[in-house]
C-alpha cells in the first residue's frame, strides 16, 4: 500500500550503563570525560566495532499535536585503516516532514585528547535524490573512538522499525526504548534474538525497553537472503486506552476493511470509463477463466503505462487512467479490479509476504510491511502481479512465492463494500516447471582444432523470467547484444552464428512454452593437443559453474529464488581413428533425499552406441529452502556441477 493511503487510514483512528539488562531510562548519557572502551576479543579482526548503539523513541505532545522524537547515540571503536575510511564522514539521513537537531559528535583519541565537532562543520547535502546531514570526523586513528548523537523530530507514526544488526561491523551493545503517553499502548516485537521487555507504566509514561549484546555483523553469504535474519525491532500502536481498552487498533482485519473499498469502489464516471475501456479489448471468453485473466492482464499491461513516480491526485482515478494511458501502482490495481468486476471474474486482493526482506507478521500488525499487492483467483488458484509489466499469468515476483500473504476476500455489508482479511500461503508452480535446460550437438573439425556446437538453451517458468523481457522491452541492437552474451555462456566463445530465438512472447508463460535461444558456436579453446592426444574440455560446454569452498562457518540456511531443474544433453561422435579412455569420468552422482524423494542433486552419466556418445546431466533443486544442517549436502551438489565443468576427455589417436 502506498504511504499516502496509509496515512489517511491511520490518522482517522487517533484523536547509563551498557549492562545486559533492560534500561527504561529515555535519557541517553553523554559522558563529560569519555574514556576508551574495551573491545570484545571475538571482534579483534573487525575494522570497527559499535561499542554502543542506542535509540530512544518518544511520543510527545507539542501544543495539540503528538509527534515522534527519536534520539540516536552511537559509539564506534576504530580498529584499522578500513574502519577510519568507514567513519571519517558521518551521514545522517533527512526524511520528508522530519527535522534533525542537537547533533553532537567527537573523536576520542588513545592518548586522551578529545576533538569536538564544530556546529559550523555540519552540512546539508543531496546525493542520489536523498538529503543528508553530513559532517567529517577529524583526527581518526587506529584505536580511537567516534561518538555521535542526534535527535530527529517527525510527524506521528503508528508503525515503526529499528534495525540493529549491521552488514559491515559488529555491535557490542544495543539498546532500544519506546516511550509513549500512558493511554497509548504499543505492541513491540524483537526479531532474531533482540530481547524486548514487558510494557511498564512509569509515571505518566508507558515504556518498553529492549537490548541485545554482541551482535555479529551479518555478512553476505551465497544462496541466502540476509534481511529476514537481521536483529531488529518492530512496533505499532494497538490500544488507545482513553477511548476503549478492549478494542485492538490497526489489525490486519482493519487494514482489509479499510483498503478494499479504496481499490474496488468507483464513481459513476469511473464506471463509464471502465465500460469504454473494456469495449476496446479483444473478445474475451469469460467462461474460460484462465484465458480471460491472461487476455485482460496482457491488454492492460500493453496499453497502460505504470509509473510509480506519477503522484498527481487523479493518477489513480480510472477516468484519468483510461484517458491518459498512464497511472501509478495504486491506479493499476484499481483498474484491474474494475475490469475483473465488470467481467464477473472472482478475485481477491493479496498483500504478499516476502522472502528477501522484512515480511508480514500475523501477530504484530505492522502495516508498513503491506506494500506491494498481487491478485488471486480462487477458481483457478493462481496469481498475477498487476504492477510487474514483464510478468504474465500465473507468475508473480519470485520473492513472494511460498510466503504467507494477507488475502482480502471481498464482501458486501448492506450497501458497503468491504473485505475479510486472513492469512494463507502463496503457492507456486511445481519445481519442474522452472527449468534452465540445454541441448548441444558437438562436431569436431577435420583438423581436430575446432569444436562446432549446435546449442539450444531451453528456459521455462521462472527460468525464463530474466530473459523473456529482453525481447519485449529492448531495441533490436540491445537484443542482439544480449543474445551474444547469453550464448557466450555456453562455451565461452564469441564465434557465434545462426542465432535463433523462439518463445519470446510474454504470454508464453500461460502454457509454459519454453523460451529457446539457439545458435551455432565455434570454439578453439575446447580442444588442446598433447602429443598424439587431443584433450576435449567437455565440461566447459555447460558454462562456468559456481563453486563453494566455505572457509568461514555458515550462518544462514540456503534459500533459492525459486525451485528449478537444469537438464542438459550433450551429443558428440568420437572422431574416426580416435578412442576415449576416460568416458567414465562423466559419471557423477551427488543427491540428497528426504523420504526417498530427491530434493537436490547433480547426476551425470553417458551412453555409447558405436562412436556416438550421449551425455545426460540432471541437476535438481526441488525446494527453495534448505536448513542449515543440510548446507554441507547442498555444497556438495553445487560443487558437483563445478566438478563436471572441469571434466576433460582424452581422445587417443589409434595406431
Amino acid at each position: 500500500m502506498k504511504r499516502s493511503l496509509l496515512a489517511l487510514l491511520i490518522f482517522s483512528g487517533i484523536t547509563n550503563g551498557y549492562a545486559q539488562e533492560y534500561n527504561y531510562d529515555t535519557q541517553q548519557k553523554w559522558e563529560d570525560k569519555p574514556v576508551l572502551h574495551k573491545v570484545n576479543t571475538r571482534y579483534d579482526s573487525a575494522s570497527a566495532v559499535a561499542i554502543l548503539d542506542e535509540r530512544s523513541i518518544e511520543y510527545v505532545k507539542i501544543k495539540e499535536d503528538l509527534v515522534v522524537h527519536e534520539t540516536d547515540h552511537v559509539i564506534i571503536h576504530i580498529m584499522d585503516d578500513n574502519g577510519i575510511e568507514m567513519y571519517n564522514k558521518i551521514y545522517i539521513p533527512l526524511y520528508r516532514s522530519s527535522s534533525i537537531k542537537n547533533i553532537k559528535a567527537r573523536t576520542i583519541l588513545p592518548g586522551g585528547k578529545i576533538i569536538e565537532l564544530s556546529q559550523s562543520a555540519i552540512k546539508e547535502i543531496e546525493e542520489d535524490g536523498r538529503l543528508y546531514k553530513l559532517f567529517a570526523m577529524d583526527g581518526l586513528e587506529k584505536g580511537c573512538e567516534v561518538e555521535y548523537s542526534w535527535q530527529e523530530e517527525r510527524p506521528l507514526s503508528i508503525f515503526g522499525s529499528e534495525v540493529f544488526q549491521r552488514g559491515n561491523i559488529p555491535s557490542q551493545s544495543t539498546r532500544f526504548v519506546l516511550s509513549t503517553p500512558s493511554h497509548l499502548k504499543f505492541d513491540v516485537k524483537g526479531y532474531n534474538g533482540f530481547r524486548i521487555s514487558q510494557d511498564s507504566l512509569i509515571g505518566e509514561e508507558r515504556i518498553i525497553a529492549g537490548f541485545s549484546d554482541n551482535i555479529d555483523q551479518m555478512e553476505e553469504e551465497k544462496y541466502a537472503f540476509t534481511d529476514p535474519y537481521l536483529q531488529r525491532v518492530d512496533y505499532k500502536l494497538s490500544y488507545n486506552l482513553s477511548k476503549n481498552e478492549n478494542i485492538r487498533m490497526y489489525t490486519w482485519k482493519d487494514l482489509a476493511k479499510q483498503v478494499y473499498p479504496y481499490y474496488t469502489v468507483r464513481t459513476s464516471k469511473e464506471e463509464k470509463a471502465l465500460e469504454s475501456f473494456i469495449k476496446k479489448m479483444p473478445a474475451i471468453d469469460a467462461l474460460k477463466t484462465a484465458n480471460a485473466i491472461l487476455a485482460i492482464e496482457d491488454y492492460i499491461k500493453t496499453n497502460i503505462n505504470v509509473n510509480e513516480e506519477l503522484i498527481a491526485d487523479e493518477a489513480a482515478n480510472i477516468e484519468f487512467i483510461v484517458k491518459n494511458k498512464s497511472t501509478n501502482h495504486s491506479g493499476i490495481i484499481r483498474l484491474f479490479a474494475g475490469v475483473f468486476d465488470k467481467m464477473n471474474i472472482s478475485y481477491q486482493l493479496v498483500y504478499p509476504g516476502t522472502r528477501t526482506g522484512f515480511t508480514l507478521d500475523e501477530q504484530l500488525e505492522n502495516w508498513d510491511r503491506a506494500d506491494d499487492m498481487i491478485i488471486y483467483f480462487p477458481s483457478v488458484k493462481k496469481f498475477i502481479s498487476p504492477v510487474n509489466v514483464e510478468l504474465r499469468y500465473p507468475y508473480i515476483p519470485y520473492q513472494y512465492i511460498y510466503t504467507k500473504g494477507l488475502f482480502l476476500k471481498g464482501t458486501v455489508v448492506g450497501e458497503l463494500k468491504t473485505a475479510v482479511g486472513s492469512f494463507a500461503t502463496i503457492g507456486a508452480e511445481s519445481f519442474d516447471q522452472h527449468a534452465m535446460n540445454m541441448e548441444a550437438a558437438i562436431k569436431f573439425s577435420r583438423e581436430m582444432d575446432t569444436v562446432i556446437i549446435s546449442s539450444r538453451q531451453i528456459l521455462t517458468g521462472y527460468g525464463a523470467t530474466n530473459y523473456r523481457p529482453i525481447y519485449t522491452f529492448l531495441p533490436q541492437d540491445k537484443q542482439d547484444e544480449a543474445n551474444k552474451e547469453i550464448i557466450k555462456g555456453v562455451a565461452g566463445s564469441e564465434d557465434i552464428s545462426n542465432i535463433k530465438i523462439e518463445g519470446t512472447n510474454l504470454n508464453d508463460y500461460f502454457d509454459n512454452k519454453p523460451l529457446t535461444i539457439g545458435a551455432d558456436i565455434k570454439s578453439t579453446t575446447l580442444l588442446e593437443r598433447a602429443g598424439n592426444k587431443v584433450l576435449f574440455k567437455l565440461g566447459e560446454i555447460i558454462g562456468q559453474q559456481a563453486e563453494m569452498y566455505q572457509e568461514k562457518p555458515r550462518h544462514l540456511p540456503v534459500e533459492l529464488p525459486y525451485p528449478h531443474v537444469l537438464n542438459r544433453k550433450i551429443v558428440f561422435e568420437i572422431p574416426g581413428g580416435y578412442s576415449v579412455k576416460n568416458l567414465d569420468d562423466i559419471n557423477l552422482s551427488v543427491v540428497h533425499k528426504e523420504n526417498d524423494t530427491v530434493t537436490m542433486g547433480f547426476v551425470s552419466n553417458y551412453t555409447k552406441s558405436g562412436n556416438a556418445v550421449t551425455v545426460n546431466i540432471y541437476e535438481t533443486y526441488a525446494k527453495i529452502y534448505y536448513p542449515l544442517e543440510q548446507f554441507e549436502d547442498f555444497k556438495k551438489v553445487i560443487n558437483a556441477s563445478a566438478d563436471f565443468n572441469k571434466i576433460t576427455l582424452v581422445l587417443q589417436k589409434e595406431n
